[in-house]
Parts: structure tokens; sequence; C-alpha cells
């Protein structure tokens, strides 16, 4: 089809769907996010690096705003080679860059500050830390990780909001 084979060949569908997206949004509004390392749903192909390569490549010559890379493992790794990393992204793509999935303040720091990324996202943590900004400003300890099957639990009672800020966990 179209659509598969050859690395081009299988960037064509994200390039259209760049295309027509900033056809009606200017680029400079318009991000991306990959997700090169991950396994969900049996995700991965062995040519994965010159896939991903090639993809930053291309993106690089639209202006987007950004280009959002889970490049963390915390999510399972296809283990078809070794993990791809946002310095390699960095390479290929020129615009800001954020690196995603299983960051510490000390790792997202160090990531910045060699250059690999513009900016770390922070999700998971984000959960069981309603107030991780301020945990991170004041050095306060993260509560336990929340166990996934609080995260979309539509028919139970517990979810994010039950999830303590630093001073009620304190008092507790």
């Amino acid at each position: 089809d179209d659509y598969g084979g050859s690395v081009e060949k299988r960037f064509e569908f994200l390039k259209q769907v760049v295309e027509s997206i900033t056809s009606v949004w200017p680029a400079h509004r318009v991000g991306v996010r990959l997700s090169p390392n991950g396994s969900f749903n049996s995700m991965g192909s062995p040519d994965y690096r010159d896939q991903f390569t090639f993809t930053a490549n291309q993106l690089d010559q639209y202006g987007l705003a950004y280009l959002h890379v889970m490049d963390g493992l915390d999510f399972g790794f296809h283990e078809l080679g070794e993990p791809m990393t946002l310095a390699e992204f960095r390479q290929a793509f020129h615009g800001p860059l954020i690196g995603n999935c299983g960051y510490t303040q000390e790792t997202a720091e160090q990531a910045i500050s060699n250059g690999h990324a513009d900016l770390i996202a922070f999700g998971r943590p984000f959960i069981s830390n309603p107030d991780l900004v301020q945990r991170v400003k004041n050095g306060w300890p993260l509560a336990e990780p929340a166990d996934m099957s609080d995260w979309y639990s539509p028919t139970a009672a517990k979810g994010y909001t039950d999830f303590p800020m630093f001073k009620d966990e304190q008092v507790q």
C-alpha cells in the first residue's frame, strides 16, 4: 500500500497528517509525539532507528512547535536493538525537543543541561503527586507511584483526586 514498506512510505501517513494540520494551523503551533522505544501492542520494527531518524529529519523541515519523544523505557521496550536516546533526536531535529517517560528531577535536569532536550515532560509522577511542581521546587519526597488500576477506573471511587498533597501527607 501507500503507507508500508520503506521508511519513506511509513513516514507518508504522518507527513500527510502534519501537512493537513499545518494547512489550517501555523506549524509553530503544531507538535508531534513519537515513541521510538515503545512495545505497546507489538510496536517496533527491526529498522526502528532508521525509521525514527528519518522521521525526525523530515519533521525538522516543517518548523514545528516541538517534537515530543517518549524515550524512556517505563512502558516497556521492544528490544530490537539499543534504545534510541534524546541525543540521537537532537542531531536530527533542531526545534524544541521534549523528552518523556521515566525521568526523575535529576535525570531531567541532566538531559536539559547537556543539551539533549529543551524540556522534560512528566506524566506518571503527576498522578500520585498532584503537587509535583511544589515537591520538586522544595525538595520534598515524591509519593509512591500510583497503581495503574487507579489511573483508569471509571467505576471505582479511587482516583486522581484521592492522592494527597505533601502537607496533607505529613499530617496523616
